[in-house]
């Protein structure tokens, strides 16, 4: 019998997301967050042409939503980030910063 190697998404996810069963209506609400992320992505490319900062902000909002909700997003995410890990280095350790913090304030929270 040959060991399989683990999905390297399934190493991004804490293991108590990766274990969890899904309930009925998570299908839906997943497919409702992966719409709503296409949409505001769509928002952010509308607006980017806008004087201001507002297209790249909205954008990276809704690829937030895209790669939280949808398993080939973040497979793809993954696989680009193995081929010019340059040029996305500053957005993963900017979105891997912010992980480690909300992490520890829901821990902190939990413990008062």
């Amino acid at each position: 019998m040959t060991s399989r190697r683990p999905d390297p998404i399934d190493l991004l996810l804490p293991p108590s997301v990766a274990a969890a069963a899904p309930t009925r209506g998570a299908g839906l609400r997943r497919l409702a967050l992966l719409a709503a992320g296409w949409t505001i992505v769509a928002l952010g490319i509308a607006l980017a042409p806008l004087p201001g900062p507002f297209g790249l902000p909205v954008a990276a909002v809704g690829g937030m939503l895209v790669l939280r909700n949808s398993h080939d997003a973040r497979k793809r995410f993954v696989r680009a980030k193995r081929r010019a890990p340059a040029m996305l280095a500053p957005l993963v350790a900017r979105f891997e910063g912010w992980r480690r913090r909300r992490r520890a304030r829901r821990l902190s929270d939990a413990r008062a």
